[in-house]
């Protein structure tokens, strides 16, 4: 008999030992999967999550005074509405949205006149907006307390600075300086302003979140201002760094799970490859006795834990793909269709279990090869 019949009939007659080595390598196997997966599920849906906390690039006109600014939420001066086409050819900043906000009078209440185009990528790629407002031409869209104060209702046509809109929805509140503005399509604001071609405010998305980045505002006007010479740069780094912690405390939560779960499978699949060992004293010592050399002995062992790791391997994949579908989506809402096992986490599993089960069998596969066989045979 050939040592891979051996492996074959060994695995097939210890029924018990080789179940409880196959399931401790499913299992293993399965959460390494699930979390790897469920893993980048989070870190997707945690990216998703802390975009939507606001943008924290902010370009102003460059005669603007930053004081007035942070105080009234708005710029007098104006730059280029150019600009937007000219930030094109960059890759630190993206999900440009261009506005032309002022302070108006709306029916005796102050209001936030905010026009607002869709986002612009950097990339020119044209994708679903997700971040700002978006409004149609001739459309309004109100904030919680204006809307309330004034008892608009979506649909409803209404007179700003001499022109008429209709609403088109109206927000709900949020206890920002939202709940006071109003958005307008930009062209509408440049036309009711009188600026035409102009945009006093353009917010983006930092493209950026190495933590090997010293001084991310250096790189941002390093990059920016010579494509932008009207303008100014303003990083909000509260933003930027709440988007980072967060994303490495998710990184290494998941990054401790995986250890963990590969060194108790390790310590089980061990255990049980001993105990296999020890029951089977005298049959090792037969074996010797029939001619079978220590290498023949380790290729029995470390055969039968590789034949187990690899149908654990297929086993495990598609069990933790399963429970990663099954409920990964209840958990991650926002990123749920994209929760998928990679194929590259099938591949590498797959080849990574069997030497994976057979470097967890090593130690008790030396201990059978260098047993005594006279030793054994002696024992009633």
């Amino acid at each position: 008999m050939n040592v891979t019949r051996l492996v074959l009939a060994e695995a097939v007659h210890r029924k018990v030992s080789s179940l409880l080595m196959l399931v401790a390598i499913v299992a293993a196997v399965a959460l390494v999967v699930f979390f790897i997966t469920t893993g980048s599920a989070a870190e997707r849906e945690t990216r998703v999550l802390m975009r939507d906390t606001g943008l924290n690039v902010i370009i102003l006109p460059k005669s603007a005074n930053l004081d007035r600014y942070f105080a009234r939420g708005f710029v007098d001066e104006s730059m280029p509405a150019e600009y937007i086409e000219r930030l094109a050819s960059q890759d630190v900043a993206n999900r440009l949205i261009p506005m032309l906000r002022r302070r108006a009078s709306w029916h005796g209440r102050e209001i936030m006149l905010t026009g607002i185009a869709g986002e612009i990528f950097a990339d020119g790629k044209q994708k679903p907006g997700r971040i700002g407002v978006q409004v149609p031409p001739g459309k309004l869209v109100v904030g919680a307390v204006t809307a309330r104060q004034l008892g608009l209702q979506p649909g409803q046509e209404v007179e700003l600075l001499g022109e008429s809109f209709h609403v088109d929805r109206c927000l709900v509140e949020k206890g920002t300086v939202e709940d006071i503005t109003v958005y307008a399509n930009l062209a509408d604001v440049q036309r009711l302003l009188s600026l035409e071609g102009r945009l006093n405010e353009i917010q983006a998305l930092e493209c950026f979140c190495s933590e090997d980045e010293r001084d991310p505002l250096a790189r941002l006007r390093a990059e920016l201002e010579p494509l932008l010479p009207e303008a100014q740069i303003v990083r909000r780094s509260d933003i930027a760094d709440a988007r980072q912690r967060q994303r490495r405390m998710a990184q290494n939560f998941f990054g401790l799970l995986v250890p963990v779960t590969v060194v108790f499978a390790a310590v089980w699949i061990a255990a049980v490859a001993m105990v296999n060992v020890r029951d089977r004293r005298r049959e090792i010592g037969l074996l010797h006795a029939l001619g079978y050399r220590r290498a023949a002995l380790a290729c029995l062992f470390l055969g039968k834990a590789a034949l187990l790791g690899i149908l654990g391997a297929v086993l495990g994949v598609m069990l933790g793909g399963w429970i990663a579908s099954a409920f990964g989506p209840d958990v991650f809402k926002v990123t749920a269709k994209a929760i998928h096992v990679d194929a590259s986490v099938v591949i590498i599993t797959i080849i990574a279990a069997p030497l994976f089960a057979a470097i967890a069998c090593f130690i008790p596969t030396m201990f059978a090869a260098a047993q005594d066989p006279a030793v054994h045979l002696c024992e009633e």
